[in-house]
Order: C-alpha cells, then sequence, then structure tokens
C-alpha cells in the first residue's frame, strides 16, 4: 500500500511557493501589490456574475494594483465548445451594457475587448480550445 497524502501537501506547498515568487517577481517589476492564485479550484468571487462563464473552473488568477487602478486575470475551463463560449461571452457582457471594442479571430481562438461607455472598465476575453478543453482567459481591469 502507498500513502499518497505527503505528495498532496508537497504539492499544495509547492504552489503556494510558486504563488509567492511569483507575486514579488510582479510587484519588483511593476511597482504595484500582486496577488497570485494557481491550483484546480481558485477563488472567483471577485470576478463579475456577467464575466463567470456558467460551469467552468478557476484554474488561475493574478491581480496588480497601481496608483491608477487594479487588473485581475482569470484563466477559467470549460468542456464547452469555443464558439459557444464566445457566443456567451458577447451576449453576456452586452447585457450588462458593455460595447465591444475589437474582436480578434485567430487560428489559436477568439480575444474580444469590451469596456464601459465612462471607460473605467474594461474586460479583454480570449477563449482557445485543445484537446477538447476551452480555456478563457479574462483579464478585468478598474481605473480609477
Amino acid at each position: 500500500m502507498v500513502d499518497t497524502g505527503c505528495m498532496k501537501c508537497g504539492s499544495k506547498t509547492a504552489e503556494k511557493m510558486t504563488e509567492k515568487a511569483m507575486e514579488k517577481a510582479i510587484e519588483k517589476s511593476s511597482g504595484g501589490k500582486a496577488k497570485v492564485d494557481i491550483g484546480k479550484n481558485v477563488d472567483l468571487s471577485d470576478l463579475p456574475a456577467f464575466l463567470r462563464y456558467p460551469g467552468a473552473k478557476g484554474i488561475g488568477r493574478w491581480s496588480m494594483s497601481g496608483e491608477e487602478g487594479k487588473g485581475t486575470v482569470y484563466t477559467l475551463q470549460t468542456g464547452d465548445p469555443g464558439g459557444k463560449v464566445v457566443d456567451w461571452y458577447k451576449a453576456s457582457l452586452t447585457g450588462a451594457g458593455w460595447k465591444q471594442g475589437s474582436q480578434i479571430e485567430t487560428e489559436k481562438g477568439t480575444t474580444l475587448i469590451y469596456g464601459t461607455s465612462d471607460k473605467k472598465q474594461m474586460a479583454t476575453v480570449t477563449v482557445g480550445t485543445e484537446d477538447k478543453k476551452t480555456t478563457v482567459a479574462v483579464m478585468y481591469t478598474q481605473s480609477k
């Protein structure tokens, strides 16, 4: 019988050490404050509901704040096809009153850029599918 309990503890410790190292590197290079969270169940509670794809799991988050505002990049993953995810984000952002700035399509995926009419909030949503998993990167920024 093999006990893998310690391996899980070691993995979590390594994850936290990586997060702290990334935070320090970001803070040093930017002069602002940084917070990094990686893993299987990343907290998405700070992400507005209209930017949270239904049923997607949070697998990464890093945020930074400075004198001009703050921004957070959330990484989500779902089993839904990329096209369905893109359509949902378009409808959700438009429904929230946000205006589309641009849409960029490549062979690797789609990037949507939306913002509020007062230009104080912006979201860049990048959707890509690989190995039957769709990954969504949501960069949400708020200026002061």
